[in-house]
C-alpha cells in the first residue's frame, strides 16, 4: 500500500528504461506514477487529485509532452510542469520558457542531482501554494477574514500555528486592520472556543469605568457604579479576555493587569475578597509599545508579560493584491444588507480603488464600498464614481450625514446580532454584553425582526 503521507510525482516518457529508471530513482522519496503517453498523463492528471509535480519527456509518440503538458494546465493550472527531455535540437528551449512557462527544463544527460534537486523543488513550490490556498479558504469560511497576499498568509499562518495554544499573543497594526478579527479567529480555534470571548476597547474611558470592566464593581464602589458589575475576567472564566488599544490603559489599571496575568488573582471593585479566574489574555494596539515604557507611561514588565506572540497585521496600502477580492466580497454583504439590486464594480472602478492609499485600511474601504452602492443609481460603478467620492470634501461638523438614521439603526441591529451570537442565543448574558436591560433588548429583537433560529442555523 503507498504511503499517503508521501507526495506523489507523475513520471510521463515512451522510454521503458529511462521510465524504470525514474521510477527506482525516485520511489525512496515519493509515491512514483509512471506512464508511457501523453494520453495516459492527461488521464492520470484527472484521476490523481493528490499528484505534486509532472515530468514530462516532450518528444513521444503520439501526442507529444507539449501537447500533454497543455491539456494538464487545463485540468490542474497549479500543477508544476518539469519537462525532461533526449532531443533538445528539435525543440527551442526559450520559445518553450516563453509560450508554456515550464517549472523547469532540463535535458537528459545532465546531472542526475540538478533533476532531483528540480523534482524536490517543484514539490515544495506546490505544497506551499497548495497550503496558502488552504489557509486562505479557512480564514474566509471560519474568521472572515480575506487576503491572498503573502502578507496576509502570513498572518493566517500565524492564528492556525498558535491558536489551539495557550500562547499570550499581541496584535500590532494599523487602525482598521482588522485586530479584532484576529483576536476573534485565535479564540475560535483554541480550547477555549466553547467559552466567552471578552472584548475590551481601552481606550477613551475613565480607569475607574476600566476597572469595573475587567475586575467587576458591587453597587457604590465609585460614584458612578450604580448597580453590581460582572468583569470581563469573571465572565471570560475558562475563555479568551481581548484587550484592544492596551497602549491607551491607564498606568494603576496596568499593574492590577500584572497581577492577573501572573497568577489569575483579581480583586472585584467594593469587595475585599481576591478572586481567580482561567483567561488566556490577547491584546493589541496600534502604538509603539516600547516607546511608551521608554516614556514611563507603559509598564515593562507589563509590556514582556503581554508580549508573547506577534502577529503584525499589513496597512492595505501594502496588499493593494488583496483589494478585488476584499470588494468582491464587500458587495453581496451590502447588496442583500440594503434589499438593493446585485451590483458591478468596473475594472476602472477597481483601478481608482487600488490607485488609493486608505489611510483608514480595510474599515475604510468597507466604509467607501457601502457607500458607493447606497448612493449609486446605476448597477455598474465606475472609476469616476470611486473617484469622485474619494474625493470628495470632508462633511463640516454640524451638516447632517446622508441617511444618518438609517444607518445607526442597521449598525445597532448589527450589535444585536453580534451580542447574541457571542452570548449564544441568552438573551440575558446578551443584553449584559450591550449594557441594557433583558425586557429593552427583547423589544429591539422584535423591533427589528430579528430571527434567532435563522442565525442558530
Amino acid at each position: 500500500m503507498a504511503d499517503s503521507t508521501r507526495n506523489k510525482v507523475l513520471f510521463v516518457d515512451d522510454d521503458p528504461p529511462v521510465l524504470k529508471m525514474l521510477g527506482e530513482l525516485f520511489a525512496k522519496e515519493y509515491e512514483v506514477v509512471a506512464v508511457g503517453s501523453g494520453s495516459e498523463a492527461i488521464e492520470m492528471a484527472r484521476l490523481h487529485d493528490d499528484l505534486a509535480t509532472v515530468v514530462m519527456d516532450i518528444k513521444m509518440a503520439g501526442m507529444d509532452g507539449i501537447a500533454a503538458a497543455r491539456h494538464i494546465r487545463n485540468i490542474k493550472p497549479n500543477l508544476p510542469i518539469i519537462f525532461h527531455t533526449g532531443y533538445p535540437g528539435e525543440y527551442n528551449e526559450r520559445e518553450i520558457d516563453d509560450t508554456e512557462k515550464p517549472f523547469d527544463y532540463i535535458q537528459k544527460g545532465q546531472s542526475i542531482p540538478k533533476l532531483i534537486r528540480s523534482v524536490r523543488n517543484a514539490v515544495e513550490a506546490h505544497n506551499l501554494k497548495l497550503n496558502n490556498q488552504n489557509l486562505s479558504l479557512i480564514a474566509e469560511n471560519s474568521y472572515g477574514m480575506y487576503g491572498r497576499s503573502a502578507a496576509m498568509q502570513e498572518v493566517f499562518r500565524a492564528i492556525h500555528k498558535i491558536g489551539p495554544g495557550d500562547t499570550k499573543v499581541m496584535i500590532l497594526g494599523e487602525s482598521g486592520t482588522g485586530k479584532e478579527l484576529v483576536a476573534r479567529a485565535i479564540h475560535n480555534t483554541s480550547r477555549r472556543k466553547d467559552k466567552h470571548l471578552a472584548i475590551l476597547n481601552c481606550n477613551h474611558r475613565s480607569p475607574d469605568i476600566i476597572e469595573a470592566e475587567l475586575f467587576g464593581n458591587v453597587k457604590g464602589a465609585f460614584t458612578d457604579a450604580s448597580e453590581d458589575r460582572v468583569g470581563f475576567f469573571e465572565y471570560a472564566d475558562g475563555g479568551t479576555v481581548f484587550l484592544d488599544e492596551i497602549g491607551d490603559l491607564d498606568i494603576t489599571t496596568q499593574g492590577k493587569l500584572l497581577r492577573v496575568i501572573e497568577n489569575g488573582e483579581y480583586i472585584k471593585l467594593g469587595t475585599p475578597e481576591t478572586r481567580r479566574t482561567d483567561v488566556r489574555v490577547l491584546c493589541a494596539t496600534h502604538q509603539h509599545l516600547l516607546r511608551l515604557v521608554g516614556e514611563g507611561k507603559f509598564r515593562e514588565d507589563l509590556y514582556f508579560r503581554l508580549k508573547g506572540v506577534i502577529i503584525h497585521l499589513p496597512p492595505l496600502r501594502d496588499r493593494k493584491e488583496d483589494i478585488p477580492l476584499l470588494v468582491e466580497k464587500f458587495i453581496p454583504r451590502f447588496t442583500i444588507e440594503q434589499g438593493l439590486p446585485p451590483k458591478i464594480f468596473d475594472d476602472s472602478a477597481i483601478q481608482a480603488l487600488i490607485a488609493y492609499d486608505w489611510p483608514g485600511n480595510v474599515r475604510n474601504l468597507l466604509d467607501t464600498v457601502e457607500s458607493l452602492i447606497s448612493l449609486s443609481n446605476s448597477d455598474i460603478i465606475f472609476g469616476e464614481d470611486v473617484r469622485a467620492y474619494l474625493e470628495r470634501p470632508p462633511v463640516e461638523i454640524g451638516n447632517e450625514h446622508p441617511g444618518l438614521p438609517v444607518r445607526m439603526k442597521a449598525f445597532e441591529r448589527t450589535l444585536i446580532i453580534k451580542a447574541l451570537v457571542e452570548a449564544r442565543f441568552n438573551i440575558t448574558a446578551a443584553a449584559k454584553l450591550l449594557r441594557i436591560d433583558r425586557t429593552n433588548l427583547q423589544k429591539k429583537i422584535k423591533s427589528y425582526a430579528i430571527d434567532m433560529d435563522s442565525l442558530r442555523d
